[in-house]
């Protein structure tokens, strides 16, 4: 019994100072090509900033993937080999994605947004396929959708939530 206490305690304690998972969930029969951005949302300027370098981060039709932090991200599929981190305006450093820099930075950023488009399943671009979702800039209101208009007529709607800690990115047929 001492030893499930000391379990959970830890975890606790470790899940403390952990980024937050971020689950992408492709629905769709396009591959959908990402860039994840992660910034500390509580001050003015959302330093530090942290973004994947190795863009694009492709997920295949009816594919999913988490990312449990940027710290080892490399071992997911698909891979985010490194990130650009960014503690001020003329302060940016690319570390791999094995770096213990990424620890400390993960218990102080959360997901903040992502670039992508759609592609077809032989990587041709489709037509209007490339949008934001999440928190575009520091201290804006979230866009939790992307969806097809008369002006921009996706072929797939796009979702942006935080749930249980969480936060999902969905993209689905129209």
């Amino acid at each position: 019994m001492k030893k499930i206490f000391m379990s959970l305690f830890i975890m606790s304690v470790f899940s403390l100072h952990a980024q937050k998972t971020i689950n992408i969930f492709n629905y769709s029969d396009y591959n959908v090509i990402n860039y994840l951005v992660g910034a500390n949302q509580t001050n003015a300027n959302c330093y530090p900033t942290i973004s994947g370098t190795n863009y694009p981060v492709p997920v295949p039709p009816l594919g999913a993937v988490s990312y449990n932090g940027y710290y080892n991200s490399q071992l997911q599929s698909p891979p985010i080999n490194s990130w650009t981190v960014q503690l001020a305006l003329n302060n940016s450093t690319i570390q791999p994605a094995s770096s213990p820099v990424l620890m400390p930075l993960g218990s102080t950023t959360d997901w903040m947004m992502n670039k992508f488009y759609v592609e077809d399943p032989n990587g041709t671009p489709l037509n209007y396929s490339g949008s934001s979702i999440g928190t575009l800039t520091c201290n804006t209101p979230v866009i939790n959708s992307v969806e097809s208009t008369p002006t921009r007529p996706y072929e797939f709607n796009a979702y942006w939530f935080v749930s249980g800690g969480e936060t999902f990115f969905i993209i689905q047929p129209k």
